[in-house]
């Protein structure tokens, strides 16, 4: 039996997913940037995630939003199974797009940790010397700029059927942690830490070319880095750079996954059984009942900003 997962409602978190043997499947076209905006909009208002930057890449997305919900499990199941379905009738092929991993989920636990995360995320492209800014990236993206603002996407008729709503709207927002500011200051805020981000890459590399556009979009969506493989690497579980948070994070995982598994020995045994907060999937499978999350629980951020 794999481990549990521990989701509660608000917190931030960090998603990836990466493709079968690192393909280019992602690369960027017309298709496939609307159907990972359509169908990342479309799970997200199903299952309440608030997304607040977003970057997919040829072989692999990235995500950060916030859970309202405790669904994120549900949210990447849906998406994922949706945007492979696609891109294979889209390339002609069959089997999964994506490689047998679990998806990425860290928990950021402080704002801190949002902030260089969303870097992290935006600057992808432009680290890997694709492109000068993260806003030349012809895929799929959710940028600062685009805070604030409604953007609405069309269906593809090659794959979505009569069923799909025409059209999917989202309202990305900042990330939760900044009700001081206002959604403007906010945003220039990001783009500041972005444009000094890119300027220390750009400068790092000594101003070498760039790949570009038109090559990116050229590349072949079967072929794949010529890059050694970082297989084994696993994504953390929690992000911050206070130690006293990121142990606290980790004792009480720990705590869950001992509390679960000995709910478990007495649910399944008939007995009463309150299993720890956190719980996903049984809790969807099952009418079990949980604890409610601490007052202190790290990771926890007010969910004003992030609903819109």
């Amino acid at each position: 039996m794999t481990q549990p997962r521990r989701h509660i409602p608000g917190q931030v978190v960090h998603l990836n997913r990466r493709c079968f043997h690192r393909k280019f499947f992602l690369r960027p076209d017309n298709f496939i940037n609307r159907v990972l905006f359509y169908e990342t909009a479309r799970a997200s208002k199903r299952h309440g995630q608030a997304i607040h930057g977003s970057m997919a890449m040829s072989n692999h997305i990235h995500q950060i939003s916030t859970d309202t919900t405790g669904e994120r499990s549900a949210y990447m199941r849906d998406a994922m199974r949706e945007i492979s379905r696609a891109r294979n009738q889209n390339l002609k092929r069959e089997d999964s797009l994506w490689d047998g991993r679990p998806f990425g989920d860290t928990v950021l636990l402080d704002r801190d940790s949002i902030e260089r995360q969303l870097i992290y995320l935006w600057c992808n492209p432009v680290e890997a010397g694709l492109v000068r800014r993260a806003k030349d990236w012809p895929g799929f993206k959710i940028l600062p700029r685009h805070w604030g603002k409604t953007l609405k996407i069309k269906k593809t008729e090659t794959y979505h059927g009569r069923n799909s709503s025409e059209y999917v709207e989202i309202t990305p927002m900042p990330p939760p942690g900044y009700s001081d500011m206002s959604l403007e200051e906010v945003r220039e805020h990001f783009q500041k830490l972005l444009r000094e981000a890119e300027d220390e890459i750009r400068k790092a590399r000594r101003n070498k070319k760039v790949k570009g556009t038109l090559r990116i979009c050229c590349t072949d969506p079967f072929s794949c880095p010529r890059t050694p493989s970082l297989m084994g690497t696993l994504s953390p579980r929690f992000a911050s750079k206070d130690g006293e948070l990121l142990s606290r994070a980790k004792n009480l995982h720990h705590q869950f996954q001992s509390s679960y598994q000995r709910q478990r020995v007495k649910w399944m045994a008939g007995k009463k059984a309150t299993f720890p907060c956190g719980t996903v999937q049984l809790r969807r499978c099952a009418p079990i009942r949980c604890k409610p999350p601490d007052d202190d629980e790290p990771g926890i951020f007010e969910l004003k900003r992030s609903l819109g």
